[in-house]
């Protein structure tokens, strides 16, 4: 009995020691995180609720964005997917507003993909909560030539999807496990042609113009200092669509 008590006792010690010098392996990261914020851009430095562009004051501007889709290099197999309709208000401000933080499997992601679509029924909360843009994606107030009694409403249905290249790729890595992307709508282009006059929205007939341009004024990039500039201002390629084509004029 002796005899056994002693080996037992033996093993047990061994297997503290054991315990005690073995420290428990973390677990290895597999995703980062991406902070998504949205922000509005135009020809007026106020933050003043009105936007004046050029004979058009925005006093309300809201955009329903469908969905949010990051493209791996591997195309299909590391696609992520945002599928949670929001409404932002672009004529409220110029500053950043959080749209949410997501986690982004680690990999190499060469383009994001953003959906304008009508808010539907099966949208929930985000069609309840607002009734004035149902079936619509895009609603306008405002008023025309300085004048506020000269009030204007501005919608839409359009439906478009944008294709913005991250040039260099967006790595989401251990050594860089997490950022910032924003997406900026440039309301200064809205209600202007490709001379810079003025559309009036109150004119059927600028109605595809007007939409054309909603669909080119989006821009998407890294802002890794979270202070809603581009980080790659000096590299001379906005991202933009000069031609007011709906399409990202790069390479």
């Amino acid at each position: 009995m002796k005899l056994l008590e002693k080996l037992t006792f033996a093993l047990g010690a061994s297997l503290l020691t054991l315990n005690i010098g073995c420290s428990p392996t973390s677990p290895v990261a597999t995703e980062g995180r991406v902070k998504i914020s949205i922000r509005s851009a135009g020809n007026s430095a106020s933050n003043s609720l009105a936007k004046l562009v050029n004979a058009v004051s925005i006093t309300s501007a809201r955009v329903v964005i469908e969905e949010v889709e990051f493209e791996s290099s591997n195309r299909d197999s590391m696609d992520f997917e945002l599928e949670q309709p929001f409404v932002q208000d672009l004529a409220v401000d110029t500053s950043l507003h959080e749209i949410t933080t997501i986690q982004l499997p680690f990999g190499t992601y060469e383009e994001m993909e953003i959906e304008i679509g009508r808010l539907d029924q099966e949208d929930g909360a985000a069609f309840t909560q607002n009734p004035d843009l149902q079936n619509l994606s895009v609603r306008v107030e405002g008023f025309l030539d300085n004048d506020p009694t000269k009030t204007f409403t501005f919608s839409s249905d359009l439906s478009a999807e944008q294709e913005r290249e991250f040039d260099p790729a967006l790595i989401v890595d251990a050594t860089s496990p997490s950022t910032n992307i924003v997406l900026m709508i440039d309301l200064g282009r809205w209600f202007v042609d490709n001379n810079n006059n003025p559309l009036d929205p109150t004119l059927a007939q600028n109605q595809n113009a007007i939409e054309r341009n909603i669909k080119a004024s989006i821009k998407v990039f890294e802002d890794d200092d979270d202070n809603g500039e581009d980080d790659d201002d000096d590299d001379g390629d906005d991202g933009n669509d000069d031609d007011n084509d709906g399409d990202d004029d790069q390479g």
